[in-house]
C-alpha cells in the first residue's frame, strides 16, 4: 500500500480569484537588493540573510513558480526530466539547462552539488501540518541543508490553489521579481478568465460527477480534494467531486478489485509519469469497465498544481474545455 507521503513523493470561487491579483505581493515593492532581508513562511518561520538572496535552491514546482517573476533558481531538486529526456511537468517554463540539477527525483538530493553552488536560500513546498512535511527535504537531509541555507516552506495543504500563487507572488517579490510584468498581468486575467469559463460550463453541466485518480500496479487512489490547491478550487467554482473516504490525508486507497466504488461520469487520472499511463490503465480490467471510461470520458490531471499564473491558466482552460465536451448521463 502507499503511504500519504509515497503517494505525494511518487505518485474560494471567483472571490478568490480577485485576491490573486489584490492581495498578492503584486502592489508591493521590491525587495531592496541590499541590506537585511527576512521572509516568514507558511509554517511561522522566518529566514532571514543579511542582504536579499541570490542563490537560491528549490524544488522544481517551486522553481517554477518564482520562475516566470523572472526569479530564476541556480539549483533545481525534484523531479525535472523524463527518462526520454522530456521535461517534467512540474518544472514548468524553468530552463533545464541554466540551472544545476540537486537531484532528478523525489528521492535524489545530493548535497555535494548542493554545497557547492553555496546556495543562500532553499525554496520547496509544505505538504502537512506539521513543520517537518516538506517535499524532499526531510528527516536528517532537511538538518544537513539548514546548516548551509534557511528554508522557505509554502503550504500546499488544504489551501486553495489562488492563495498557494499569492504567496509565490510574496516571495517572488521579496526575492527582486517583477510581479506586474506584462506576461503575469495578462495571466492573472487569463486565469480568472478561465475561471470564469469553467465556472460557468460546470453550471451548464448539472449533476456531472467527477472522480480523481492516480494509481500504480497495485492500488487506485481516490483523492480527497480538500487537500489538493487545484481541486479545492474546482469546488469552489462549482464541480461535483466525489472524495474519498477513510482518515488518510489526501487519497484513499482501494484495490482494483474495488475500482468501482465511486461512479462518475468524467475521471481525471494522474498524468506524472509515476502514475499508471492510458495504455497500462487499459489493461487492468476493472478500470477497462468503468462507465467513464467505456465512454471515453477520461482526461488527465497532475498532482501538483502550477503556481503562478502563466502555468495554472492554460491547466484551467484544458479543464474548462474537459467540462463543456463531458456528458452527465454516464452514471446517474
Amino acid at each position: 500500500m502507499l503511504s500519504r507521503r509515497g503517494f505525494l513523493i511518487g505518485a474560494g470561487g471567483l472571490a478568490a480569484v480577485t485576491a490573486l491579483a489584490a492581495c498578492g505581493a503584486g502592489d508591493k515593492p521590491a525587495a531592496a537588493a541590499t541590506g537585511p532581508w527576512s521572509f516568514t513562511d507558511d509554517r511561522g518561520q522566518k529566514a532571514a540573510r543579511d542582504q536579499r538572496p541570490t542563490r537560491v535552491v528549490a524544488y522544481a514546482s517551486s522553481a517554477a513558480a518564482l520562475w516566470d517573476y523572472g526569479v530564476h533558481a541556480v539549483g533545481v531538486f525534484g523531479p525535472q526530466k523524463t527518462a526520454d529526456g522530456k521535461k517534467e511537468v512540474q518544472v514548468g517554463n524553468v530552463d533545464l539547462a541554466a540551472e544545476t540539477s540537486i537531484g532528478n527525483a523525489w528521492d535524489d538530493f545530493s548535497m555535494e552539488k548542493f554545497a557547492a553552488l553555496k546556495p543562500d536560500l532553499v525554496v520547496t513546498g509544505l505538504t502537512g501540518a506539521k513543520p517537518a512535511d516538506l517535499w524532499v527535504i526531510k528527516d536528517d537531509l532537511a538538518t544537513k541543508v539548514q546548516q548551509i541555507a534557511p528554508v522557505v516552506a509554502l503550504s500546499e495543504y488544504k489551501v486553495t490553489w489562488p492563495k498557494v500563487m499569492a504567496r509565490y507572488e510574496d516571495l517572488a517579490v521579496a526575492l527582486g521579481g517583477d510581479a506586474k510584468s506584462a506576461a503575469i498581468t495578462k495571466a492573472k486575467a487569463d486565469f480568472q478568465q478561465a475561471s470564469d469559463d469553467l465556472k460557468a460550463a460546470i453550471k451548464a453541466r448539472p449533476g456531472l460527477k467527477v472522480l480523481v485518480v492516480s494509481s500504480d500496479k497495485d492500488n487506485l487512489y481516490v483523492c480527497k480534494p480538500e487537500f489538493f490547491a487545484d481541486l479545492s478550487y474546482y469546488r469552489d467554482l462549482g464541480m461535483d467531486i466525489v472524495s474519498g473516504a477513510g482518515s488518510d490525508d489526501y487519497f484513499e486507497t482501494l484495490s482494483w478489485e474495488q475500482a468501482a466504488k465511486y461512479p462518475a461520469d468524467l475521471i481525471l487520472s494522474d498524468a506524472r509519469t509515476f502514475a499508471l499511463s492510458r495504455q497500462q490503465l487499459a489493461q487492468i480490467p476493472t478500470w477497462a469497465q468503468l462507465p467513464a471510461v467505456k465512454a471515453g470520458q477520461v482526461a488527465d490531471w497532475s498532482t501538483e498544481p502550477r503556481f503562478n499564473p502563466v502555468l495554472a491558466a492554460p491547466v484551467i482552460q484544458k479543464v474548462v474545455d474537459v467540462v463543456k465536451s463531458a456528458r452527465t448521463d454516464i452514471v446517474s
